[in-house]
């Protein structure tokens, strides 16, 4: 791995980590509850991280499309909360495409980090480098709502104890 890409790499893990402690024990009914209407439950955010980082494998020249369709990609969870799938198949999704990004990040040179990304985000670094960097702010982020909402619904934070 690319030494630049280490740190990255590394958040990325610890995203893995927390996504998963954070839907740990949690019932369908559980996952649903949003603390108001205008708001995305777990299930919905769960959804959406499996569906962006399938965008970050293709941004990465690995891409698979997602199993779950497009009710994930950007905006607000549906009105109709009952249409969400159930979590097993979003938590095996991410699961699946988390070995194929960690895997293509071993694989990076200084050529394809420096490289322009195939995408655009809303940073001024354009290159492949700066798009994985974006990527994993994004994941962080939503990973933050996830823990505040766990705690909102009574549960104990993601890094408590």
């Amino acid at each position: 791995m690319h030494s630049s890409i280490v740190p990255i790499s590394q958040i990325f893990g610890v995203s893995t980590a927390l996504y998963e402690k954070a839907l740990a024990g949690l019932d369908r009914e559980t996952l649903l509850k949003r603390p108001g209407t205008g708001s995305n439950p777990l299930l919905w955010i769960a959804g959406h991280l499996a569906s962006s980082r399938y965008g970050l494998a293709g941004v990465l020249g690995r891409p698979r499309e997602f199993p779950l369709g497009k009710i994930f990609s950007r905006g607000a969870a549906p009105g109709d909360l009952s249409a969400l799938p159930e979590i097993g198949p979003i938590q095996e999704a991410w699961r699946d495409i988390s070995a194929v990004v960690m895997s293509r990040l071993e694989e990076l040179t200084e050529a394809d980090l420096s490289g322009p990304s195939p995408r655009s985000f809303p940073i001024p670094d354009g290159s492949l480098h700066g798009a994985i960097t974006f990527l994993a702010y994004h994941e962080g982020y939503h990973v933050g709502q996830m823990a505040y909402l766990r705690k909102w619904l009574g549960f104990p934070g993601l890094v408590d104890g």
